[in-house]
Formats: C-alpha cells, sequence, structure tokens
C-alpha cells in the first residue's frame, strides 16, 4: 500500500486515497494512539504552514533586505580558499599537470650552444710534430708547477675535448 505510516497519512491528508485505503486507515488511527498523534501533529503543521502563508510581506521589504545586503562589509576571499576552491573544481588539478609539466619541460631543456673552438695543447712529445700521431694515440702533456700535485692533460688527436688528471706528488714522483 505505501512504504510508511506517514506516507500514508500524507496521502490521506491530501485526498489521494481511494475510499478503501482511506477506510482502512482511519480506522488504524482510531486504534492506535501512535498514528493518532502522527495524525494530530500532519494536521495541525499543515494549519500552521498554511497560517504563515497567507502572511504578506511589508511592501518594502525587497528595498529593505537590498540595503542590507549592501551596507554589509564584503570581505575578498583569502588566497588559500581561492586556491582550495580553484583545485576543488574537476578540471584543475589535469590543467594544473599540464602547467607543471610544460614549465618543467621547458626549464630541463638547455639551449643548444656550439662550443668554442679550444686550442689543442702542446704535444708531450718534444720536437714530434702533432701530424706524427698515429689514430687512436692520445697527446699527454705534463704540467710543471710547484705545488703537491701532479697535473695531467689528455687529449685525442682533433677533438676538442680534453680531460685533466690532478694527483697528489707522492715522494717517489720527485726527480
Amino acid at each position: 500500500m505505501w512504504k510508511d505510516d506517514l506516507e500514508g497519512l500524507m496521502l490521506l491528508h491530501d485526498g489521494v486515497l481511494d475510499g478503501e485505503h482511506e477506510a482502512l486507515l482511519r480506522a488504524r488511527i482510531q486504534d492506535e494512539p501512535e498514528l493518532a498523534e502522527q495524525w494530530r501533529r500532519l494536521t495541525a503543521l499543515s494549519q500552521a504552514l498554511e497560517h504563515e502563508l497567507q502572511v504578506e510581506p511589508p511592501p518594502d521589504f525587497v528595498q529593505d533586505l537590498m540595503e542590507q545586503v549592501r551596507q554589509t562589509p564584503q570581505v575578498a576571499p583569502s588566497l588559500t580558499s581561492r586556491l582550495f576552491e580553484f583545485l576543488s573544481r574537476p578540471i584543475a588539478v589535469p590543467a594544473a599537470a599540464v602547467v607543471a609539466a610544460i614549465a618543467l619541460w621547458s626549464l630541463g631543456l638547455p639551449d643548444a650552444v656550439t662550443p668554442s673552438h679550444v686550442a689543442a695543447p702542446a704535444s708531450a712529445a718534444v720536437g714530434a710534430p702533432p701530424e706524427a700521431l698515429v689514430a687512436g694515440e692520445t697527446e699527454i702533456e705534463s704540467i710543471d708547477n710547484p705545488t703537491d700535485y701532479n697535473v695531467l692533460v689528455l687529449a685525442a688527436p682533433g677533438s676538442p675535448n680534453r680531460m685533466i688528471w690532478i694527483s697528489q706528488r707522492q715522494i717517489s714522483d720527485e726527480g
């Protein structure tokens, strides 16, 4: 018939029950005090609402309300509340991820820079011209310095790349 007693009482109040169901429900209201109390509350609430809906608002109600709204100080939302509001939107997280990916990609890519010409070091073989080196050989230049370190510069022929080897001098290195 209906889901619960309140639904049946509301249907009875609205006058949509057929004669048989209405008679059964009115008989239950007479026999069951709890159902009778629900019926009394429902009719009292309905009468109160009808009375309240008949009250007319004052003629300048809208103007007074708008004046109160205008006089209320407006406070701008804080940065964190605006950020949370933005991030609560469904598109916000994917959009933020795209912006972050573009920023990381643009920061992570180095500019293409052509290396400047590096002068080739002098060959370790004294008096031997650089053309005398065979392909695959390495030029080695030992730099004499007054410090406690040995410095070697290694270079492949024709390559602008150099490798510098620095090691601490040992007593056996003297001589």
